[in-house]
């Protein structure tokens, strides 16, 4: 169970991590860069959401996962 929770914060402080770096740093001339980190966010942000809810549903169900 802590691993889960573990493994969500992680996700999710990564996702607000690169989207943090896309706000804060100047927009260079080939914003490709910017494109891949968008996509990684939002991608890291999705897996934490789907972390979340599985860890969420484990806890409705009474189920106590051993990783």
């Amino acid at each position: 169970m802590k691993n889960q929770v573990t493994r969500t914060i992680l996700l999710l402080a990564v996702s607000v991590l690169l989207f943090a770096i896309i706000l804060w740093a100047p927009a260079p001339k080939n914003p490709l860069i910017f494109d891949i980190l968008r996509g990684a966010s939002g991608g890291f942000g999705l897996a934490g959401c789907i972390s979340f809810i599985l860890l969420l549903k484990d806890e409705l169900t009474g189920k106590k996962n051993v990783s």
